[in-house]
């Protein structure tokens, strides 16, 4: 190989732009190698596609920070203000974006279509907020759980990350959940929900309901609401996404990768709203790398007959 194709910047444009999973085995000795660099309480400051090389075997590696000079369409927003500097957030964001870069081409952050089950780590690790941000080391726990084989789980591990969990759901805690039910990719078909069923039709068995629709929701059923969908949504998660409204499916795109994503989620506490027509939980589950993590979840809710749906939600880290 020349020196010429071991610069990250020149492999893209003359050999085109990578898989996700390529991409994900080439910066996964870059993500490590600043994850070693973080827990030294150091940040690297100049992360851009200059600052990796490519060895024969397609593996990045890291360029040292006084060999480079940054590049500015890799240097993170400025966080909001009366927030502290992040350098190592900042890095975290630096990567995202070179990631982004290798599979789409883009040398500036410009949305993740292209970018496939990387789409949630990129999104989260782009989130102004430095706070927001993925840690390096989970960055890494996320690579490494899609392009190196795993011991055989209770289920098929998908992406995640997240984030919600919004996460990505993924190895991140999604802004957790936030990015379990949203995303920038065309929505993907999925099973339509059902019409509103008269008082006459049962509910299909296993699944959350609501008493008839002239009765006002409980606390108590909403408190089962939550802890049932939890159930469902983490054991099948195209169960789980039939109990979105058709609206809220549309914006879900990535739902079922994120909650393919999360194992053994424990709900600690639920807080009904009758009022409101919302439930709020805290829950703890586990991601790919065996990142743990804990989200606060808010499910607006709807009835259709003898059926409450998830017309929305909204996820934050606790």
């Amino acid at each position: 190989m020349s020196a010429y194709d071991a610069r990250l910047t020149d492999r893209v444009r003359t050999r085109g732009v990578l898989s996700p999973d390529d991409a994900a085995r080439l910066l996964l000795p870059v993500a490590d190698a600043l994850a070693a660099l973080h827990a030294q309480g150091r940040a690297h400051g100049a992360v851009s596609p200059a600052a990796v090389r490519v060895d024969d075997e397609g593996r990045g590696s890291l360029v040292d920070r006084t060999d480079l000079a940054p590049d500015p369409s890799y240097a993170a927003p400025d966080p909001s203000a009366g927030l502290r500097p992040h350098p190592q957030a900042d890095d975290v964001w630096a990567l995202a974006a070179v990631l982004g870069y290798v599979t789409t081409g883009s040398a500036a952050p410009s949305g993740t279509r292209g970018t496939g089950w990387l789409a949630p780590l990129i999104e989260l690790a782009l989130v102004a907020d430095p706070r927001e941000r993925p840690t390096m080391a989970e960055t890494a726990d996320y690579l490494r759980a899609r392009v190196v084989p795993a011991a055989p789980a209770r289920r098929p591990s998908g992406p995640v990350l997240a984030i919600a969990g919004a996460a990505v759901i993924v190895g991140l805690g999604l802004l957790g959940a936030a990015l379990l039910f949203t995303g920038s990719e065309e929505p993907e078909r999925g099973p339509r929900t059902e019409e509103p069923r008269t008082s006459a039709t049962p509910t299909p068995r296993g699944q959350p309901s609501a008493t008839r629709s002239a009765e006002p929701v409980g606390a108590a059923e909403l408190e089962r609401f939550a802890r049932d969908y939890v159930r469902i949504a983490s054991a099948d998660p195209g169960r789980g996404f039939t109990l979105l409204t058709r609206d809220y499916q549309q914006q879900s795109p990535r739902y079922r990768e994120v909650w393919t994503a999360i194992d053994d989620p424990e709900v600690l506490a639920v807080t009904p709203d009758p009022e409101a027509m919302s439930v709020s939980y805290t829950y703890r589950y586990s991601l790919p790398g065996g990142v743990r993590r804990t989200e606060d979840i808010t499910l607006r809710l709807v009835q259709r007959g003898e059926r409450l749906l998830i017309a929305g939600a909204s996820a934050r880290r606790p």
